[in-house]
């Protein structure tokens, strides 16, 4: 890992990073990357905020797994879907709190146990 790199906050699915010498911000989540510098960050935040969890209107965006809360990302060609319980997910992991190191629960490792 690079020694400038700081992790803010981290959750089961997603990291939130700073870079010092580029002084840009890094979210990783599930498999998306996004990198703010601190203006771009607030402004996404806010619009993370500002996104309706449970309207109705996002019914064009209904499919099977429960992802149905778009987030715009600028191209109107290209939208990214998450659930409710990511997009809660995804403001907890850009929220500004200091990080306090904590052990993972069982239930927030992602892995598949075969029994033999």
């Amino acid at each position: 890992m690079c020694p400038s790199l700081r992790l803010l906050n981290q959750t089961r699915n997603g990291r939130f990073t700073f870079c010092n010498n580029s002084k840009l911000f890094q979210i990783i989540f599930n498999n998306l990357c996004f990198e703010f510098f601190e203006w771009e960050l607030d402004s996404f935040k806010s619009y993370l905020e500002q996104l309706d969890k449970s309207s109705d209107h996002q019914l064009l965006y209904e499919i099977n797994d429960g992802r149905n809360v778009p987030i715009s990302v600028g191209n109107k060609y290209f939208v990214i879907l998450v659930s409710p319980e990511e997009l809660n997910e995804l403001l907890y992991l850009v929220s500004k709190v200091p990080l306090e190191p904590r052990f993972l629960k069982a239930k927030e490792i992602n892995y598949k146990i075969l029994e033999n």
